[in-house]
C-alpha cells in the first residue's frame, strides 16, 4: 500500500455502518417525502426543499445546486472537515479505528493543507507587525482606545497591515506557488496592467477568522483613516465560505461550558465583549444570519440571544434573522432578541455600563422569539377588528409553516388562537393546507426536477470515458478530490478554480436542456443502480453496441459493478466525488428516487432481450458495411446468419414495459 493510502475496503466497511438519513437529520431536519426525505438544501440559500436522502440508497442530492454524495461526503462539506477527519469521525462513530498504512505512517495530509500554511503565516505576520512595525503606533493607539488590552489582542489573535503595497509579499516571499497561495486566499492582488501583485490589506487592524479547529481561514480589515470601505472581509476561498462561518465561535468555545451564544453585528463588539468578561458572543461575516449560522448555533448551544441596534436598520436585521431562524427551531432550543438604546453598539454600551449591567440586560430584556414574532406582524395592524386579526392569521400562517413540528409549533399555533380569536383547529386545518400545498407544489417541482436532472445526467455523461478498473482515486487524485470537498457552497466562485469540479456546487442560474429519458441506456442504468447484479449478464459488447450519450457511464458503472459487485451506490458515489460519473450517476439515482416502483425482474428481461437486439442489429450493420466493401459469398452468408439471428431473437422478445 502506497504511504497514506486508506484502504477502498475499509472506506466502503465504514459506509456500509453509517445510515446517511440519520447522519443528516442529526444537522438538518428532514421530512418524509415518499421513498425519501427531503428538507431545504444546507449548501445553497433556498425556500422549498429541493434537497432529497435517500435511505435505501444511501445518498443526497440537491436538485437546485447539484450537491451530492454519501455520509462521508456530507460530513466533510456540512462540518468543514477535511477527508481524513471526516473519515475518523464516522470511523469512531461506527466502532472503527483508521487503519494505518504499511510503513506506520498517518494518512497524507489534507490536500487544503499548503493554503492553511499561507494563511497561518499571514497571521504570524500581522500579529508581529502590530508589536514591531514602525507605523505601529497608531493600531496600538487604536486598540487601546477600544479598551482592548494585550491579552485580549493575544487571544484573538489581532495584528495589523501597515501602509505600502507589497510588506506581506516580501515577507512571505515571492515564490510563483506561495503567490498562487495568497491570491487563492484573496491576500494579493493581481494588477493586469502592471503584471504584478499587491497586498489586499493596507494599514488596517486584522481580525483573524478562525474553523472550529482553530485554523485561520480568512481575514478582517479595519482601516486606520477615512478610506472606504470601513471593513474589509477576505473573499471567498476553498476554506472559507463566510455564509457558514462566524467569527469569534472558536474563541467562545475555547472559553469553557457555554449555555448561550449572543449574536453581534461585528469584529469589534466580539472583541470588546471578551475584554470585559462575556466571551460567549459570535458575529456574522459582512452577511445577514441564515438558518445555516442558525443552526450551527444550536449544534452548540440551546439558547441563542440576536443583539441589534434599535434603529430601522437593526430592527429590519433582527426580523431576517427571526425569519431564517424559523426552519432550525427544533424543541429545547430557544432564540431571543435584544435590542440596545439609540447610537449604542455592544461595544459601546459594555464599556459604558459595565459587564454586570450588560448581562442583566441579557437576562431582563431580551425578547422570546415568539413575542418578537406577534409583535412584529402586529405593530401595523388593529387586533380589536376582524380585518386585522384576519391579516394576523395570513401573515402568520405561512412563517409557521417553514418550521419542523414540534411542540413550540403548536405552541406558537395557540398564542395565534389567543390573539386571532379562531380556534386552534381552524388555524390547524388552515395552516395543515399551506404545508400540504407546499408539499405539493415541492413534488410536482422535485418531478420536473428528476427529467432535467437526468438530462443533466446525459450532458455529463457525454465526457465521461469508460475506466478500465474501480479503486480509491491515486494519491494525486485523492489530493484533488479533497480540494473538490473544500470547494465554494455560495453564489461565488474559488478565487481560483479548484480541480476536478466539485460538488456542492454554487446554483445553476439557467435551467438545464431537456433531453430524452427513454434511452436504452438511461434505462439500463437506472436498473443497475436497483439490481447491481444484472451487469454481470450483461457482456461488453452489448453495452458497446449502444450510442446513446449516456453509453459511457453504463459502460463505466457496469465495469465497476463487474469488478466489485458488492459496491454500493453510496461507496460509487464516494470514489467518483467531484467526477463527472458522480455527478451524473447521482442525478440519474434522484429522478429514478421520485419515480414510482417498477417490475425490476420485467423490466431486466426487457432491457436484457432489446440490448440483444441491438448487439445483433449492430453486426448486421457491419455485415452490410463488409459486403458493400468487398462483395463475396462469404460476407453475404455472414449477412443472411445476422439477420436470421435478429429475427429468431425478436420472436423471443417480450413486451418492453412502459414507464
Amino acid at each position: 500500500m502506497a504511504a497514506g493510502r486508506i484502504p477502498q475496503s475499509f472506506i466502503d466497511e465504514v459506509l456500509l455502518r453509517t445510515d446517511v438519513v440519520d447522519l443528516i437529520d442529526a444537522r438538518v431536519k428532514l421530512k418524509r417525502a415518499g421513498k425519501n426525505y427531503s428538507a431545504c438544501c444546507p449548501f445553497h440559500q433556498e425556500k422549498s426543499p429541493s434537497f432529497t436522502v435517500n435511505r435505501e440508497k444511501q445518498f443526497y442530492y440537491c436538485f437546485g445546486c447539484g450537491a451530492t454524495g454519501n455520509a462521508l461526503s456530507f460530513l466533510m462539506e456540512h462540518d468543514r472537515l477535511d477527508f481524513i477527519d471526516g473519515l475518523r469521525q464516522l470511523a469512531g462513530a461506527a466502532g472503527m479505528s483508521l487503519p494505518e498504512t504499511r510503513d506506520g505512517s498517518a494518512p497524507q495530509k489534507p490536500s487544503q493543507q499548503p493554503l492553511f500554511d499561507a494563511l497561518e503565516r499571514a497571521a504570524g505576520f500581522f500579529e508581529q507587525q502590530l508589536r514591531g512595525a514602525p507605523q505601529k503606533a497608531r493600531a496600538v493607539n487604536y486598540l487601546k482606545g477600544r479598551g482592548v488590552s494585550g491579552a485580549i489582542a493575544k487571544q484573538f489573535r489581532i495584528g495589523y497591515a501597515p501602509p505600502g503595497w507589497d510588506n506581506l509579499l516580501n515577507a512571505l516571499g515571492d515564490e510563483p506557488a506561495l503567490r498562487e497561495l495568497l491570491l487563492q486566499a484573496g491576500l494579493v492582488i493581481f494588477n493586469p496592467q502592471r503584471s504584478s501583485h499587491y497586498d489586499a490589506l493596507r494599514d488596517r487592524v486584522i481580525f483573524p477568522i478562525r474553523d472550529f479547529r482553530g485554523r485561520v481561514i480568512a481575514f478582517g480589515g479595519r482601516v486606520l483613516n477615512d478610506d472606504k470601505p470601513k471593513y474589509l472581509n477576505s473573499p471567498e476561498s476553498p476554506v472559507f465560505h463566510k455564509g457558514q462561518e462566524l467569527y469569534g465561535l472558536y474563541e467562545a468555545r475555547q472559553s469553557g461550558k457555554l449555555t448561550r451564544l449572543l449574536v453581534v453585528e461585528g469584529y469589534m463588539d466580539v472583541v470588546a465583549l471578551a475584554q470585559a468578561g462575556i466571551p460567549e458572543a459570535v458575529a456574522t461575516l459582512g452577511t445577514a444570519t441564515s438558518t445555516s449560522h442558525v443552526e450551527r448555533l444550536f449544534r452548540v448551544v440551546p439558547e441563542v440571544i440576536f443583539c441589534f441596534d434599535g434603529d430601522s436598520a437593526g430592527r429590519r436585521a433582527a426580523w431576517r434573522a427571526l425569519e431564517n431562524a424559523l426552519p432550525a427551531l427544533r424543541d429545547g432550543v430557544s432564540a431571543k432578541f435584544l435590542f440596545l438604546p439609540d447610537g449604542e453598539d455592544p461595544d459601546s454600551l459594555v464599556r459604558r455600563e459595565g459587564t454586570a449591567l450588560f448581562r442583566a440586560r441579557l437576562d431582563a430584556d431580551a425578547v422570546p422569539l415568539a413575542d418578537q414574532l406577534f409583535k412584529h406582524l402586529g405593530e401595523a395592524l388593529n387586533l380589536a377588528s376582524i380585518e386585522g386579526r384576519t391579516q394576523l392569521a395570513t401573515l402568520a400562517l405561512p412563517l409557521l409553516a417553514t418550521m419542523p413540528e414540534t411542540l413550540f409549533r403548536t405552541l406558537l399555533l395557540q398564542r395565534l388562537s389567543e390573539l386571532t380569536q379562531l380556534t386552534v383547529v381552524v388555524l390547524d386545518k388552515q395552516l395543515a393546507q399551506l404545508i400540504d400545498k407546499h408539499a405539493t407544489q415541492t413534488q410536482a417541482r422535485e418531478q420536473a426536477a428528476a427529467e432535467a436532472a437526468l438530462a443533466v445526467a446525459t450532458q455529463s455523461a457525454q465526457a465521461i470515458e469508460p475506466m478500465e478498473a474501480m479503486q480509491w482515486q491515486a494519491d494525486d487524485e485523492r489530493e484533488a478530490m479533497d480540494e473538490a470537498y473544500y470547494a465554494s457552497l455560495g453564489d461565488h466562485a474559488p478565487s481560483a478554480p479548484v480541480k476536478p469540479t466539485a460538488a456542492p456546487r454554487p446554483a445553476r442560474h439557467a435551467a438545464p436542456k431537456r433531453a430524452s429519458l427513454r434511452s436504452l441506456s438511461a434505462q439500463a442504468i437506472r436498473l443497475l443502480l436497483r439490481e447491481p447484479e444484472h451487469a454481470q449478464h450483461w457482456s461488453e459488447q452489448m453495452l458497446d453496441s449502444l450510442n446513446d450519450p449516456e453509453t459511457p457511464l453504463l459502460c463505466t458503472l457496469a465495469q465497476a459493478l463487474r469488478d466489485a459487485p458488492e459496491r454500493s451506490l453510496a461507496a460509487l458515489l464516494g470514489s467518483w466525488h467531484g467526477r463527472p460519473e458522480g455527478e451524473a450517476l447521482a442525478a440519474i439515482a434522484a429522478a429514478d428516487s421520485l419515480l414510482p416502483d417498477a417490475d425490476n425482474a420485467m423490466e431486466a428481461a426487457a432491457l436484457g432481450h432489446r440490448l440483444q437486439s441491438r448487439l445483433l442489429e449492430q453486426r448486421i450493420t457491419q455485415a452490410v458495411a463488409a459486403l458493400n466493401d468487398s462483395p463475396s459469398g462469404e460476407n453475404l452468408a455472414a449477412l443472411t446468419q445476422a439477420k436470421r439471428e435478429l429475427a429468431a431473437w425478436m420472436q423471443q422478445m417480450p413486451q418492453a414495459p412502459t414507464s
